[in-house]
């Protein structure tokens, strides 16, 4: 496998006066790890874009959900790659109720998360958190916390859920995935979730243009994908009931809500690796 990137991405500074993408997923997840000038941003789209927030907390549930299920098969040894704000929140002791040796390493560059990530696991010698861009294959890899905590050898549960829509296209996020795939054993399962722009409801479509411009203003545009662009990024796993599907509709645990039956901002499902 040829495991040298193109270029080492950039590790982002902390900063006080531009909306930060990683704290904004916070602000709607109901957390405290965000500035004024991020609650500026997610108190605008609240207004203006209701369903974007509600999606958030949807793709949490869903990885959420993943990790259970990954657990649940067998899995015991997980890596989640641009894991956020809520990194050290618990992931690892949901993983945990089924495993209860189960291993996780938090992977994000963005510098509040990897803080309060740390902050949050503690001493937890079967959980840790690296400070490194996910895109950097090679670093995520050869990292000795990553190579301490996880076996290659075995089934691994990768989670992309959320952290792909800000890769950009020249980048190759298809490429990013699938060198991910190619170290894991079959049995190794993979959790995605991504934005996209299919929407029928005209509604969700204003919005998505509303949400697009907003977050223009981090300096970390949204990037959308089709359905069948992100299923080509799956090849090689078997996709698990109920298919490749739009965000709420994933082994929801109570019946959807008319706003969460509306909220189609993009897919998700989980692979396993054949």
């Amino acid at each position: 496998m040829n495991t040298t990137p193109a270029s080492t991405p950039a590790t982002p500074s902390f900063d006080m006066e531009r909306p930060n993408v990683a704290r904004l997923y916070d602000y709607f997840l109901g957390g405290a790890s965000y500035l004024p000038v991020d609650r500026e941003v997610g108190e605008a789209m609240a207004v203006d874009a209701p369903h974007w927030a509600l999606s958030a907390r949807m793709t949490r549930t869903f990885g959420r959900r993943a990790v259970q299920t990954m657990a649940s098969a067998g899995v015991d040894q997980f890596l989640d790659l641009g894991s956020g704000t809520t990194a050290g929140g618990g992931m690892h002791l949901l993983a945990r109720i089924n495993r209860p040796a189960a291993r996780m390493v938090f992977v994000d560059s963005e510098p509040i998360s990897y803080e309060l990530g740390r902050q949050l696991i503690d001493d937890d010698p079967g959980a840790a958190v690296i400070k490194l861009d996910f895109r950097d294959v090679d670093a995520v890899l050869d990292h000795p916390v990553t190579r301490g905590l996880i076996d290659f050898d075995r089934p691994v549960g990768l989670l992309l859920a959320g952290g792909l829509v800000f890769v950009a296209d020249d980048e190759d996020p298809g490429s990013i995935v699938r060198r991910y795939l190619e170290l894991l054993v079959p049995g190794s399962m993979i959790a995605l979730a991504h934005f996209s722009d299919d929407s029928s409801h005209p509604e969700i479509r204003a919005e998505l243009n509303w949400v697009r411009r907003s977050y223009e203003r981090t300096g970390s545009p949204l990037h959308a994908r089709s359905r069948e662009e992100l299923l080509s990024w799956l090849v090689g796993t078997e996709i698990l009931e109920p298919g490749f599907v739009r965000t709420g509709r994933w082994r929801p645990e109570f019946p959807l809500t008319e706003a969460q039956m509306r909220c189609d901002y993009g897919y998700v499902g989980v692979g396993r690796v054949v």
